[in-house]
């Protein structure tokens, strides 16, 4: 999410001697997509969803819009004008036509309910459930064309599945298809001739092979889509499938509260410090609220409860007082003083200056 940062500083000069840069964050776009991203249940940080115009668009690499990662709660916005996308999320780089983007170990979903529509003024809720891309063997010769497998839930086999195979994307996967496998113990072997498929597998608990996804189902698409058998070849699948997490699909919360970076006097990001809120300007005793250690980029991100106004410090230590050389350092005002953060609506952003605690 791009922000426009403004400077509350007269010149460069005072930027680099005064302790923080105030950054105000504008008003977010009128529509598009938002929600949390997890893998087995937790929550992930360093994912990013993508927006396409067709199913086709994926393996070509050709998103409409790419949203910043995933934050620390596994959040996610993306803005995008109205009209009809299909979404993914993973943490892979941008597939490059005719060569995989995907590793094993990488995270993927494909959002089963693509294509969805975007309207103007408004925000959709869209959660995603990720898998890891699996070690797959490569093709085989054989005497006839087609591909094996497994389908599995959490590294253990499906019964009673279903494995459906398409050749046209167009129509969102709605329908028979070309050919429905059932897949009773969870592996299938399935001839196919030579051509671009897309496979996709599902288990309703209700039983049946059609109708829509409801809580408690199973179903996955293939992120290996459109998989291409070759005349003489067969090629191993392995589709792990999801559950829906009503997590995911909550509405998310704005936060309130503070972001920002440690430096040193350098300018350079500290990790592994904490950033502590006190309501009083002394800045003693326990804060009333703290950070997580800051990542390796020196950024950290701090909730905030209500407007304060509050007081921040960053420190190595967690409790008593700071000790000689200890990274330490206040959130002060141009002239020395304690600068008192008050929580707008839209999220404070602040740089700290700390340098090791002297004996003065």
């Amino acid at each position: 999410m791009s922000r426009c940062r403004i400077l509350f500083a007269c010149n460069l000069i005072c930027l680099f001697c005064m302790s923080i840069c105030l950054i105000s964050v504008p008003a977010l776009a009128d529509s598009g997509v938002r929600g949390r991203v997890a893998w087995r249940g937790e929550l992930i940080q360093g994912v990013k969803v993508r927006a396409y115009h067709a199913v086709a668009d994926i393996a070509g690499g050709t998103p409409v819009a790419t949203s910043a990662p995933t934050d620390l709660d596994g959040i996610y916005q993306l803005e995008l004008a109205p009209g009809n996308y299909v979404l993914t999320a993973g943490n892979q780089l941008e597939a490059v036509s005719g060569q995989s983007a995907f590793k094993p170990g990488d995270l993927f979903c494909y959002y089963s309910g693509s294509p969805i529509r975007i309207s103007a003024q408004g925000y959709r809720t869209v959660g995603f459930n990720l898998v890891r891309v699996p070690e797959e063997a490569p093709p085989a010769t054989a005497k006839r064309s087609g591909i094996y497998g497994e389908v599995s839930f959490q590294d253990q086999l499906l019964e009673r599945s279903y494995l459906y195979v398409y050749k046209d994307p167009g129509k969102g996967f709605k329908g028979p298809g070309y050919f429905i496998q059932p897949v009773a113990k969870g592996q299938f072997r399935l001839n196919l001739p030579p051509g671009d498929y897309y496979l996709l597998a599902r288990k309703r608990e209700r039983g049946g092979q059609f109708g829509p996804i409801e809580i408690g189902d199973y179903f996955n698409f293939y992120y290996g889509n459109p998989i291409h058998v070759t005349a003489g070849q067969v090629r191993e699948v392995k589709i792990e499938t999801i559950t829906r997490l009503s997590m995911l699909e909550e509405d998310v919360v704005d936060f309130q509260g503070v972001r920002g970076q440690v430096v040193n006097s350098a300018g350079e990001a500290q990790a592994g410090l904490y950033v502590f809120a006190y309501r009083q300007s002394e800045m003693t005793g326990s804060p009333d609220y703290f950070s997580a250690p800051t990542d390796q980029k020196g950024f950290f991100e701090l909730a905030l409860p209500d407007g304060g106004p509050y007081y921040l410090l960053a420190r190595q230590a967690f409790g008593g007082p700071a000790e000689i050389n200890e990274l330490y350092g206040k959130l002060l005002e141009e002239s020395g003083v304690a600068l008192a953060i008050s929580i707008p609506e839209q999220t404070t952003e602040v740089r700290i200056h700390v340098a090791p605690k002297s004996t003065n």
